[in-house]
């Protein structure tokens, strides 16, 4: 007779699972399969049209694909291949640092767009976001291996919690 599988044995295996899945997808290294290979090598370095490519798929791989699937394909492993440079991260810093010090005057501008009756202040709104914001609001996942956790807006890995005061202070 079989032995039952516990169910910590398929919490394990589950968690097994999501883990692998993560750190692969996490990973600096980008290992390309034959097919992405081979894409790349028409498109990139043969300048090939979309039609030879889709029947080079199926004479050299056996693989029958659209068009537009091909071409998504090509994009996809682009944004894959593309690579953060020390200008690019030290820009990402200083957009995030001039967000988080201007937040609220992006907010009261952007409130008349978004259909407000009337033009608000940065202070005016960190005092009213700080008065309606007393429990915490779901923040968007940005992160497809991210744990969903609840966390209030104002918050920022990057800054204090507290970063709205000057506005209620002045």
């Amino acid at each position: 007779m079989a032995a039952k599988r516990s169910r910590d044995d398929d919490e394990f295996a589950e968690l097994s699972k999501r883990r692998r899945r993560s750190e692969s997808a996490t990973s600096t290294q980008l290992e390309l399969t034959e097919e992405d290979k081979l894409l790349l090598k028409l498109k990139e370095e043969d300048s090939m049209p979309w039609k030879d490519i889709a029947m080079r798929f199926q004479s050299d791989l056996g693989k029958q694909y659209q068009i537009p699937a091909l071409q998504m394909r090509l994009k996809r492993l682009r944004e894959r291949m593309r690579i953060w440079g020390e200008a690019d991260v030290r820009a990402l810093r200083m957009a995030h640092e001039y967000w988080a010090q201007n937040k609220f005057d992006i907010i009261s501008q952007k409130m008349l767009e978004f259909g407000a009756q009337e033009k608000w202040t940065a202070r005016q709104c960190a005092r009213k976001w700080a008065e309606t914001d007393a429990l915490p609001t779901p923040m968007p996942q940005y992160d497809q291996h991210a744990q969903h956790t609840f966390t209030p807006y104002s918050l920022s890995p990057a800054e204090p919690a507290t970063s709205f005061l000057p506005y209620m202070h002045s």
